[in-house]
């Protein structure tokens, strides 16, 4: 338990933001939690070409959130990941739980908002209020080879809408 603590500590600063099985080929839990780690370690860079590198060249990015298009492949999920960082400048999170399975990770984080302008997330356009506030998130990661296959982020729309100046649809 403690050892999970450790773990759960160490990538507190890190993850962000899929719905496809995967074809297990994965490697057992004791394996899955270094490729969590590193996978932690790149978002924590806020580098996106460095997030995909970890993804598989078939990879999808799906999230959840009204309007938002899934993403396939390397360079669909580094524009999303880009635009995320982008978006968020000072991007950071902090998990609440996390849940190692055969080739998954289920992981319930906190994202820290504080975007400095306005931003698209989907079909909406929010303007900020100017207020740092708490993003809930819980990804949902599938692993294959090493890499990452799949990645599904649910978010809480109504807590973006409550900390926006505005918001208002871009797109149907």
């Amino acid at each position: 338990m403690k050892r999970l603590k450790n773990f759960v500590m160490a990538i507190a600063f890190v993850l962000a933001v899929p719905t496809q099985s995967v074809v297990a080929q994965s490697p057992p839990t004791g394996e899955l939690q270094p490729l969590v780690q590193r996978y932690a370690e790149a978002w924590a860079s806020r580098d996106a070409g460095r997030i995909v590198a970890l993804h598989s060249a078939d990879s999808t990015f799906r999230l959840f959130i009204d309007g938002a298009a899934p993403a396939k492949g390397q360079e669909a999920i580094r524009q999303q990941f880009q635009k995320i960082l982008t978006d968020n400048p000072t991007y950071r999170s902090t998990v609440r739980s996390l849940s190692l399975g055969s080739d998954n990770v289920v992981i319930e984080y906190d994202i820290h908002m504080d975007p400095p302008r306005a931003f698209t997330f989907g079909a909406s356009r929010y303007v900020p209020n100017g207020r740092a506030y708490l993003l809930p998130a819980i990804d949902v990661i599938y692993f294959r080879d090493g890499l990452v296959t799949a990645k599904h982020t649910y978010l809480d729309a109504t807590v973006i809408r409550h900390n926006s100046r505005s918001a208002s649809r871009v797109r149907q």
